[in-house]
């Protein structure tokens, strides 16, 4: 069995595989990091293959698991691409699984994913297996905290699911102003990388996805697990070298 444990910003992803095959994931709050552990040990996970990613201060430690094979991804861990970003070593460790993970699903093909995370993450992979980089924006719910925090009288609001693109009062405003932003945020993202790559798939996934559902013009395939897909095919890549 492979466990995959991706460290967010927000939550503590764990994945469970069986080769390539996701058989099951629980999702933990980031500060339940004694929490995590006690459960991993009482659920005796002794013997598998772990890779742990993390992009918070205070990283899991678990090779008192006893595992087969143990991985911290990090910048220099070999991954199955091409790395083409110049400060491999400062790269979010999401985004390269996420690249890895629309490699794996989409072989030989040019793909652009999006990450509705804490930040909005745009990432290329071109047909060739090479990671090209791409963009970061302030994601979904740190733009309307942004919009309270940075003036005096903008209230707080919730993230919603739809909005008008014009504003008839205040809260309406914000909403058009964050929600449609963001989705002519990427539709331009989109258009743009589709100019220099032919055929170009998109695949979204991320916590704040479902705010977004049906949202875009283009075809796109949503994926919720695609960071611990990555994950998971980044340990079988290592577990092969050894």
């Amino acid at each position: 069995m492979n466990l995959i444990i991706d460290q967010g910003n927000t939550a503590t992803k764990i994945g469970f595989f069986e080769k390539d095959k996701l058989i099951r994931k629980e999702i933990f709050r980031k500060a339940d990091t004694d929490q995590i552990v006690k459960w991993l040990k009482e659920n005796n996970f002794s013997g598998a293959s772990i890779i742990v990613s993390t992009v918070v201060e205070d990283a899991l430690n678990l090779t008192e698991l006893n595992p087969a094979n143990y991985f911290e991804l990090t910048g220099a861990t070999s991954v199955p691409l091409t790395i083409k970003y110049k400060t491999p070593e400062t790269l979010g460790k999401d985004r390269l699984a996420n690249a890895v993970g629309a490699w794996k699903l989409n072989p030989g093909n040019n793909s652009l994913v999006v990450d509705f995370g804490t930040c909005v993450k745009y990432d290329l992979v071109n047909s060739d297996g090479y990671y090209l980089g791409g963009a970061v924006s302030p994601g979904y719910s740190m733009r309307y905290l942004s919009l309270n925090k940075f003036t005096d009288r903008l209230p707080l609001l919730d993230p919603v699911k739809e909005s008008s693109e014009i504003g008839r009062d205040t809260n309406s405003s914000i909403h058009a102003g964050v929600r449609t932003g963001l989705i002519h945020e990427i539709n331009g993202f989109i258009d743009r990388y589709s100019l220099d790559f032919a055929d170009l798939t998109i695949f979204m996934t991320g916590g704040d996805l479902d705010y977004f559902d049906k949202a875009f013009k283009n075809p796109i395939f949503a994926n919720p697990d695609l960071t611990l897909i990555g994950l998971n095919e980044i340990l079988q890549h290592n577990i092969a070298r050894n």
